[in-house]
């Protein structure tokens, strides 16, 4: 999915919000979650999230784990950092960066 259906999809999203929901009862009561549940338009925005959520892989922040590394090391030749970010679900600049590290210190990690 392209930056641009994704902007369309966010785009129909809030014209529901904006459109369809300003007078909502349900949406300004407090419990937005019967809005979700028994609401056309909410069932229809939650489609349309699913969408988004779809598309976009998850990504993994913060302190590698010993484990992660030493995947990582061993397979940095048979794997390219596309392949190894899908795999260790981080981002291909985080595995890069990584592997610059790893091979700085010219350690095998643990």
């Amino acid at each position: 999915m392209t930056r641009q259906e994704k902007k369309q999809i966010r785009l129909q999203i809030l014209k529901l919000l904006d459109t369809q929901c300003a007078g909502c009862k349900e949406r300004h009561s407090g419990t937005q979650s019967t809005c979700v549940i028994s609401c056309p338009i909410g069932k229809q925005m939650q489609q349309l999230s699913v969408l988004l959520s779809k598309e976009s892989p998850r990504i993994k922040r913060g302190k590698w784990t010993e484990e992660e590394e030493f995947y990582l090391w061993q397979h940095k030749d048979i794997f390219d950092v596309p392949e190894l970010a899908a795999r260790l679900e981080r981002s291909e600049l985080s595995v890069y960066s990584k592997l610059r590290q790893l091979e700085k210190k010219n350690v095998l990690p643990c």
